[in-house]
């Protein structure tokens, strides 16, 4: 890969600036968002224990053009004002998570495809579109930040479940 963004294609382009914010130390943690966490704030009654870790580390989360998709059906799926409603929340969500949404490019096409290599070998094979978010995580070293662990929790993939109490882990 390029050692500058200038060198890069528009999608990579995208992916190396957000990649340029995420914090290098060990210690850190960064997360990667998933649809049912990030679209809390948007529910009537959203789960009040991911409300306030969001607000914790909202500075340390980013997302990926899949939960991008995955929230705009979402959003389609309901009719009238809450369609409405939820339109505006989700173009605004996507203006402040501005350079932290990360997408499908090809430095991530090659971590997926050893990585459904690698679990077709075990037959632990995951649904598409969470492969392609486990994808992105790891090739940003991020941790998947998501209630729907059971789909997650693969070799190699670091998964925090923020509905539960515990802490990040990457699965064995």
């Amino acid at each position: 890969m390029a050692g500058s963004p200038e060198g890069l294609s528009g999608e990579d382009r995208d992916s190396a600036s957000a990649r340029s914010r995420i914090p290098e130390t060990p210690e850190a943690v960064s997360w990667l968002l998933d649809a049912d966490v990030l679209s809390q704030p948007a529910k009537k009654n959203g789960h009040p224990g991911v409300l306030a870790w969001l607000e914790r580390e909202k500075d340390d989360c980013y997302t990926s053009a899949i939960v991008i998709a995955q929230l705009a059906f979402w959003v389609r799926t309901k009719r009238g004002k809450q369609r409405e409603a939820l339109q505006t929340w989700l173009t605004r969500l996507i203006d402040a998570m501005h350079g932290r949404i990360l997408g499908f490019n090809v430095s991530v096409a090659h971590v997926w495809a050893e990585q459904q290599h690698r679990l077709q070998k075990v037959g632990q094979l995951m649904p598409v579109e969470d492969s392609y978010i486990a994808a992105i995580a790891r090739r940003h070293n991020l941790t998947i930040a998501t209630g729907n662990d059971k789909d997650f929790r693969r070799p190699g993939i670091k998964v925090f479940n923020p509905f539960k109490e515990h802490r990040a882990s990457e699965s064995p």
